[in-house]
């Protein structure tokens, strides 16, 4: 697919309009290919999901290979989470006896078939109202997937959100099922570092040990400023090395941050970029998401949003409690500055990155800033 934009900000498209990682590709085919699992971990919008998309087409071609691709930030509960692999399930392989085979192993839990209005395919729901129940369907959905005659890689993304779920003992259910298909591959990727870390590394926990932890950082800065270049060569412009870096350090190198400002400044259209240009794109997004930014002050507390002006104002703080930053920035106490850092952290508006505490949008924490001196 050729695209009018090489700078995508929304899904994968093809490794053509994907910047590098080519370790982390390497990486995780190895992990595929040896049957070891693997748990991802970046911050939200560093590219993770991109990443599995594109280890997925980079196996495509292979013969005898299957990639179940489930979402969960979007459920709930496990009934949700059910009906998400039974879905997939049934869009594997569409034909009449596998789809006839699901629903006579799912009879029980009187499975209803409708249609994706978006896309046409069919989507499964199933009455699940019990534990039992919910140990049933798993188990045979697993066992289904487990007699398809092809290598298979199951990828739970945003896996932490099974933490969430009301229901007990869930985790040991799951880790307990996943045991018993040591053929299939599985890839647990997610964007909350402290709770994945718990559920893999605490020895109390049933998924203790049973992945390799991965941790996606930032694109290496060379790489990414010639794929920038690169597209804009292609299309008969050019950026300068100075100007890329004054990109890449205003988003933090952080992926979907350098893909919008890179996806407005191609829009732009000028032939000629230069300081001006960028400075341009700047403005144009900070006036984009002001309205929405301008909601956060009434959304916290007058603490809350001093801090949260504060952090954005240093581009991340190490000691937000001591006196220094305290006093440059006409905050109250250390205990209050404590109480509003929990709070934040726990919206998730900032996060500890590299040692210390930083706004998580990078767009407001530019934004903050730029308010805070005008």
């Amino acid at each position: 697919m050729k695209l009018n934009n090489p700078f995508t900000t929304v899904g994968y498209v093809a490794p053509e309009y994907f910047c590098d990682r080519e370790s982390e590709t390497k990486q995780l085919i190895e992990a595929i290919n040896s049957n070891r699992n693997i748990t991802l971990i970046s911050v939200r919008r560093m590219g993770k999901t991109g990443l599995i998309k594109h280890v997925g087409h980079q196996l495509k071609s292979r013969k005898g290979i299957e990639i179940i691709y489930l979402d969960l930030l979007p459920t709930q509960n496990s009934s949700e989470m059910i009906n998400i692999l039974g879905s997939a399930l049934i869009n594997i392989r569409r034909n009449e006896n596998f789809f006839t085979k699901i629903l006579s192993g799912l009879s029980n839990l009187r499975p209803i078939i409708t249609y994706d209005i978006l896309t046409g395919q069919p989507v499964i729901s199933l009455d699940i109202k019990t534990e039992g129940e919910i140990r049933t369907s798993l188990q045979q959905l697993f066992s289904l997937i487990g007699k398809l005659d092809k290598k298979l890689v199951i990828i739970f993304d945003e896996f932490q959100q099974i933490a969430s779920y009301g229901e007990k003992n869930l985790e040991a259910l799951l880790r307990s099922i996943i045991q018993e298909f040591p053929a299939i591959t599985f890839i647990f990727s997610g964007s909350n570092k402290h709770m994945l870390e718990v559920m893999f590394t605490e020895a109390s926990r049933p998924f203790f040990g049973s992945a390799e932890l991965m941790y996606l950082q930032p694109i290496e800065k060379n790489s990414y400023k010639s794929f920038i270049q690169s597209h804009f060569l292609a299309s008969g412009r050019e950026v300068s090395d100075s100007l890329i870096e004054d990109i890449l350090e205003w988003c933090r190198v952080h992926t979907f941050y350098v893909q919008y400002f890179c996806n407005r400044l191609f829009a732009n259209e000028s032939k000629i970029i230069d300081v001006s240009t960028i400075n341009r794109v700047k403005l144009d997004i900070l006036n984009s998401f002001e309205p929405s930014y301008f909601a956060f002050r009434k959304l916290l507390t007058s603490g809350q949003y001093a801090l949260l002006q504060a952090i954005a104002c240093e581009n991340g703080v190490s000691k937000p409690q001591s006196g220094t930053f305290i006093g440059k920035y006409g905050l109250k106490s250390a205990s209050t500055v404590k109480t509003s850092l929990d709070a934040l952290a726990a919206r998730e508006m900032i996060v500890y990155i590299d040692e210390k505490w930083q706004v998580y949008d990078v767009f407001l924490m530019r934004w903050l800033s730029y308010t805070s001196n005008s």
